[in-house]
């Protein structure tokens, strides 16, 4: 069985709190074998994490791709790339993505904040763009995700746990029962394009209401009256990282098929 990780961020990313070590210690603990780090506008995580994984001998397969923000603040992901993305015009990173052989996906399309549809939901401005829409994203409010379902007549799907800690990752996985003669890779991409089986999105049902999960909501309430010194601001991040992991961390995260 493939149970995949495909959304998730490592220290590479400004936001992202999670390294090498800490993300195979949660990929065993989920009993994930398949990692796609999509760091923000950065590949050089997912090439860390790669040589982590190389190096002690894990048996889990690392992919490469980059969540890439354009240029109106929304965000746009490549999957199975060899080389950095450019571009921040949607257009420019859809041919730079296409041109590698990648497969382009979209991201908690449904965000309001820098959801490629936005509140609007126009699905159809993306016909013939994307490979596939992230349907449920673990971290993303109930209202989205609700929306995301009806994804699935729009075409592939994916889930993602949208982890920026390790105690994020495999929130939610996607799983698929065969392989085969393709690989792990070519399994991947073909249930991506809508060419095989689909994938099985499993992750905690979430309660009617719910919203986004955010992080250090109380600092970031008060930051524009009072902000941290820039020299406390590492020490600060490792802190949050430590009490996030200690509380949310270090257990098997419950998962239910949300929908294939």
């Amino acid at each position: 069985m493939i149970r995949a990780e495909l959304h998730c961020h490592t220290t590479a990313s400004v936001d992202g709190m999670m390294t090498p070590e800490g993300m195979l210690r949660a990929a065993r603990l989920q009993g994930i074998n398949v990692v796609a780090v999509t760091d923000h506008d950065t590949q050089e995580g997912a090439a860390e994490v790669r040589r982590w994984f190389a190096k002690q001998g894990a048996d889990i397969q690392v992919l490469v791709g980059e969540e890439r923000t354009l240029d109106s603040g929304c965000h746009l992901m490549g999957l199975f790339l060899r080389e950095p993305l450019v571009a921040t015009d949607l257009a420019g990173v859809v041919e730079e993505v296409r041109s590698q052989g990648g497969l382009v996906l979209v991201p908690h399309p449904f965000r309001r904040k820098d959801g490629l549809l936005g509140p609007r939901g126009d699905v159809e401005a993306v016909r013939g763009m994307a490979d596939a829409m992230e349907a449920h994203n673990a971290k993303g409010s109930f209202e989205d995700n609700e929306r995301g379902r009806a994804l699935r007549d729009w075409g592939p799907v994916f889930g993602g746990s949208d982890a920026h800690y390790e105690a994020d990752l495999g929130l939610c996985v996607n799983e698929l029962d065969e392989v085969g003669s393709e690989g792990v890779e070519g399994a991947l991409r073909a249930a991506l394009m809508g060419q095989g089986a689909g994938l099985r999105i499993m992750a905690r049902r979430q309660k009617a209401g719910s919203g986004e999960r955010k992080y250090a909501p109380g600092y970031y309430a008060v930051r524009r009256y009072a902000k941290l010194p820039k020299v406390l601001l590492p020490g600060a991040k490792k802190l949050y990282r430590w009490y996030w992991n200690a509380r949310f961390g270090g257990r098997m995260h419950p998962r239910e098929e949300i929908f294939s």
